[in-house]
């Protein structure tokens, strides 16, 4: 199974792929401001799903504030229709599951999330998308049946709140 990951963000979308054996990463930001930018961010996601299966997708942050969950939102619907017009399942991973996943608690914070990604896969960078990104892929492979790495028990508790997209259980059963 071929994954591709994203932790969405007009500033610095991270992303993680899986491609059956190796796991590539990074940040995409997008030229210009408001659709120009959405759509720049689109075309680059595009290029990246190329040959996926499936998409895990951070879900969407209903605890945040301010004037940016507005474009946020505009960029979620965008990528999420992209996936939908050509087929590809989507996996919605609530921020609280990656939290969980990654640290042991659903309100870990960012910087808790992007220290768990150094020591634990073994991340190399700063980025905190690029971080989320990555705990977002390993969370979706060990779903799979393909864990990247081991995680505490408490940790995969967060896996009972996920579930495949319908395009993919029946395939993941067979």
């Amino acid at each position: 199974m071929k994954i591709l990951a994203l932790d969405l963000s007009l500033s610095s979308t991270g992303w993680a792929r899986w491609d059956g054996s190796t796991v590539s990463s990074g940040v995409l930001e997008g030229p210009g401001t408001g659709m120009e930018r959405v759509e720049a961010i689109r075309a680059r996601v595009e290029s990246l799903a190329y040959g996926v299966d499936v998409a895990a997708v951070e879900g969407y942050s209903y605890a945040s504030r301010g004037r940016s969950i507005v474009s946020l939102g505009e960029l979620g619907g965008v990528i999420r229709h992209w996936f939908f017009t050509v087929g590809l399942p989507v996996l919605e991973v609530p921020p609280a599951c990656r939290c969980k996943y990654a640290c042991g608690k659903g309100n870990a914070s960012k910087d808790a999330v992007l220290v768990a990604a150094v020591r634990r896969l073994g991340y190399q960078g700063h980025s905190h998308d690029e971080g989320d990104a990555l705990w977002l892929l390993a969370t979706a492979l060990d779903l799979a049946g393909i864990p990247l790495v081991t995680v505490p028990a408490s940790h995969r508790a967060a896996l009972a709140r996920l579930t495949w997209p319908m395009q993919l259980q029946q395939e993941l059963v067979a």
